[in-house]
């Protein structure tokens, strides 16, 4: 049954397909896909979670401190000759094992955030940092250099030379490269990336190229005052209900069995809006994730602040649609047969039932019809392929990999492959 982008619905965590094919996380998905999984075609930086509403009540919230804000060291300075100011926004996160208790926004922001990035030998969960933005993805863990190098050229990568104290890998079926040193990895990717360039993000971590936090006063303040959280976003008019901020932060805090999201937002000083103004925009026009229970806005200066308590509750089951599977992908298309080879290179086993596949073409309107992938296999793991016989679709220009419960309903992106 083939499923319309465009129609403008509100998905619950289960139900929300991604946006765009090449650029499948939140960093470059509108504000209210981000949020919400609403489609596209619908613009603003509303949730379509319930907004805070009559219910819920203010009161003061003690929220545990914010951790060092480690991302400052990894971003650049935007250029102005050559970068997009949409590139600003950024997703930093501290994963640690989920119980599924976690309030279903944070749950949602991390599966898009795990599911687009290759495997490198290492677990999500033991990752100490990730750091994602339009350059690319910078990755701080404990590891052996030597087991990542073996888990990249055993999953398609080819050596690439060094570059400053990093190894460097790449494969071109999907251009992706990745630099690997002790404790750091620092990976890009033509499908997930607006403007991947490793060696920006290199170059800014040694001190060679400027700092954003250095240079950028207001962005160096907003970051101060956000920190480090467990899963956090920031940019230009980020988590907004005024549409006055210059710069907005969405973070998530734990402490014991209680969730807490914090929202900063950074005001120009001719357009801040009073407290009771900011308590009156929160709660009518930004949803919070719906679990959230006592609010606490204040305005100070021009830093604006609405914090939440989120108490954890029912678990609920971590189906692959909630914690998506870390696999690296590969493709290669014969234009003789129109046969398109699939491979599971790398990660994570997955049962077949959850894997299926779209063929674009240039008239199909943003239609998504799922077919099953791995009909014969009941699971797909490192060293399975899959071939899809494209040659009764001569105008097809990219076959997207989706995991979903079922033919109707319920799917993500997981890896997209274009034909030239």
């Amino acid at each position: 049954m083939p499923f319309i982008l465009s129609v403008a619905v509100m998905f619950p965590l289960n139900n929300r397909p991604s946006n765009t094919p090449t650029r499948r996380h939140f960093c470059k998905m509108s504000l209210a896909a981000l949020t919400s999984g609403i489609s596209a075609t619908t613009s603003g930086c509303l949730s379509g979670l319930p907004p805070l509403g009559q219910k819920q009540s203010y009161g003061r919230i003690e929220v545990p401190a914010s951790t060092d804000p480690k991302y400052k060291r990894w971003l650049p300075r935007p250029s102005p000759d050559t970068d997009n100011p949409s590139w600003q926004t950024f997703v930093y996160a501290t994963p640690t094992t989920i119980k599924g208790t976690e309030p279903e926004e944070f749950l949602f922001r991390r599966g898009a955030l795990k599911r687009d990035l290759d495997y490198f030998g290492i677990g999500f969960e033991k990752y100490d940092w990730i750091l994602d933005c339009d350059y690319g993805t910078v990755i701080e863990a404990s590891f052996q250099p030597s087991s990542v190098v073996q888990t990249l050229t055993e999953s398609g990568y080819e050596p690439a030379g060094s570059y400053r104290e990093y190894e460097l890998f790449s494969r071109t079926d999907v251009n992706r490269n990745v630099a690997v040193r002790d404790g750091v990895i620092v990976w890009s990717s033509a499908q997930v990336h607006e403007n991947p360039t490793i060696e920006r993000l290199i170059h800014t971590a040694a001190g060679e190229y400027p700092r954003r936090y250095d240079v950028d006063e207001e962005f160096a303040r907003i970051c101060n005052a956000i920190g480090g959280n467990r899963m956090l976003i920031l940019g230009p008019n980020f988590a907004d209900p005024t549409e006055m901020a210059k710069l907005g932060a969405d973070g998530f805090r734990f402490e014991d069995d209680t969730a807490y999201q914090v929202i900063k937002l950074l005001f120009s000083a001719q357009r801040t809006p009073t407290t009771k103004q900011l308590q009156h925009a929160f709660r009518d026009e930004y949803g919070l994730t719906e679990e959230a229970d006592v609010f606490d806005v204040q305005v100070d200066g021009r830093l604006g602040t609405l914090e939440t308590r989120v108490s954890q509750t029912s678990a609920r089951e971590l189906t692959p649609l909630v914690d998506p599977p870390q696999i690296t992908w590969g493709a290669s298309f014969d234009a003789n047969s129109g046969q398109l080879t699939i491979r599971h290179e790398a990660g994570d086993v997955l049962d077949s039932e959850w894997l299926w596949y779209d063929i674009s073409t240039p008239d199909d309107a943003g239609e998504i019809e799922k077919r099953p992938l791995w009909p014969s296999k009941k699971q797909v793991s490192r060293g399975d392929s899959t071939s899809i016989d494209l040659s009764e679709y001569p105008t097809a220009d990219a076959v997207t990999l989706l995991i979903a419960t079922s033919e109707c309903c319920d799917f993500n992106h997981l890896f997209e492959y274009r034909l030239e």
